[in-house]
């Protein structure tokens, strides 16, 4: 163990967040069911009972032929929104702050829109969602009615001001049953989060489905607070207590290749007003109405949520994000400053026993048992603890990992961009931030160099590693990396100046 310095655990560093991530990836998103001590919430593949509300009996070249013409558009602060007047049907939702449509191409292939109602029956699902409504808009409020021979139907739009929330107000008559279809998946890329259906449940269990379990239309049962689709950043979510939902897979073609996403359904009485919000999953958004659980902050939500609040709190004072990131690793340097000190003194120890430790390796080469024996008697006699230099990259490895979950879930930080970078949430354009950060790490080991040189070049490896894993990283986290390694540059100097 006399090598066991802060180089040596970088290496473990690495492995460990591989592990980390693969595990949070492939974890945190299972198709099972969730028990409670209050109630049971089950998933039901291929459910007999579902097969009226199982869109891909609905998606064909009749549904697609029946293009809406007819449109009452709405526009908030942040998100215009475009309702046919066939179906009622919310058929464009256009984010102005993230200049991204929210519905999806797909979804308009398809010619299938949120908000949609879907019942057993074909016909009457045609009736109601392809007959045009008489519609009303007063301000952010828009009033849609349809009356048939045996149905009449009635939608009530009230947006909020910002765009993203709606208060819908349903009420059929001549349909007994029915379900409020909220949308297919976000079409965004998942960087090891979840994409696809998600639930909260009113004991507080949150469900997340992989896609790629799904085999068909599939039942979820329990009291479902909430329910729709996450994607990284975004949600199409439908507020309303429930104890059905339906989901189920949708294929599309895409460069020749062929994707998957799903779609969500709930079963709503006759009657039923609920609240749907499509937007992103910003936390102040999502806290109004009690969706933050769509933040998918991973298996390690228990450091990683705190963490938020804690970068959230110094963005809500400086109004921008790479302040508050510098100013939560600051503060986190001071904080473990004193293993700071502690592990700089023991791995100065080190460099001053390392002539000694040579001696013994030559003296006891043939008798290893007797060298380990030595070698703690010498740690003894000095009082050095070769597990000085590791504790404090103990400690910081969940943080960093938590730190890590909480800039790719953040999507204030796809409007920030830093000097070159003209996103915190994407990867540098030019790779200049990893070249830095890896010389920060290559710096690192100047300013604490190792007696032994394999060690140094082990250092020189692990830098190189580093650069080109975080090149696909997002920015946001490469600059807390790479600020992190420049406080350490610092502390050590001071450490080692004015400390030791």
């Amino acid at each position: 163990m006399e090598n066991t310095d802060w180089k040596r655990y970088l290496l473990f560093l690495t492995i460990a967040f591989a592990v980390f991530v693969a595990y949070d990836y492939f974890a945190g998103s299972k198709l099972a069911p969730a028990q409670s001590d209050n109630h049971t919430q089950t998933v039901q593949k291929n459910p007999p009972t579902a097969s009226g509300v199982d869109v891909n009996l609905y998606l064909g070249s009749e549904r697609e032929k029946l293009k809406p013409q007819h449109f009452v558009t709405v526009e908030g602060e942040d998100l215009k929104v475009k309702i046919a007047q066939e179906g009622a049907k919310i058929v464009s939702a256009y984010d102005k702050k993230f200049k991204r449509e929210l519905i999806e191409k797909y979804e308009r292939a398809y010619n299938i829109y949120p908000l949609e109602i879907l019942t057993p029956s074909w016909e009457t699902t045609k009736f109601i969602n392809f007959s045009r409504y008489r519609c009303q808009k007063e301000n952010l409020k828009v009033v849609c009615q349809l009356n048939g021979d045996k149905i009449s139907v009635t939608k009530i739009f009230k947006f909020d001001p910002s765009g993203y929330l709606s208060t819908v107000s349903v009420k059929l008559q001549g349909v007994k049953e029915a379900y409020l279809y909220t949308g297919m998946t976000p079409n965004e890329k998942p960087f090891y989060t979840h994409i696809g259906p998600i639930f909260k449940f009113s004991d507080g269990k949150v469900l997340r489905i992989d896609i790629e379990e799904l085999r068909g239309p599939t039942a979820v049962h329990g009291d479902i607070i909430w329910g729709g689709q996450e994607g990284r950043y975004f949600l199409k979510a439908v507020k309303y207590n429930t104890h059905t939902a339906v989901v189920f897979p949708v294929s599309y073609l895409e460069g020749g290749e062929t994707k998957y996403v799903s779609a969500t359904a709930v079963k709503i009485k006759p009657e039923a007003e609920l609240l749907f919000l499509e937007g992103p999953k910003e936390y102040e958004l999502l806290k109004r109405v009690d969706f933050v659980e769509a933040i998918d902050f991973g298996v390690l939500s228990f450091i990683a949520y705190p963490t938020f609040l804690v970068l959230y709190f110094f963005y809500k004072i400086f109004h921008s994000w790479v302040a508050a990131i510098f100013v939560l690793t600051l503060i986190l340097k001071l904080i473990f400053f004193p293993l700071m000190i502690s592990s700089t003194r023991s791995m100065k120890k080190m460099q001053e026993l390392a002539p000694k430790l040579e001696e013994l390796r030559k003296k006891y080469a043939d008798d290893p048992q007797r060298l380990q024996q030595e070698i703690v008697k010498l740690y003894k006699e000095t009082g050095f603890n070769p597990f000085g230099g590791c504790l404090p990259i103990l400690i910081q490895i969940p943080i960093f990992f938590a730190l890590y979950k909480v800039l790719i879930v953040t999507p204030d930080l796809a409007l920030e961009g830093f000097l070159w970078i003209p996103s915190l949430a994407e990867r540098d354009p030019y790779f200049i931030l990893p070249v830095l950060m890896g010389l920060t790490m290559i710096a690192q080991s100047f300013i604490t160099p190792s007696p032994n040189k394999s060690q140094n070049t082990m250092m020189y490896i692990m830098a190189l590693v580093f650069t080109v894993l975080f090149a696909t990283f997002p920015s946001g986290l490469v600059l807390y990396w790479t600020l992190n390694n420049i406080l350490s540059i610092i502390q050590t100097w001071i450490i080692y100046r004015y400390l030791s």
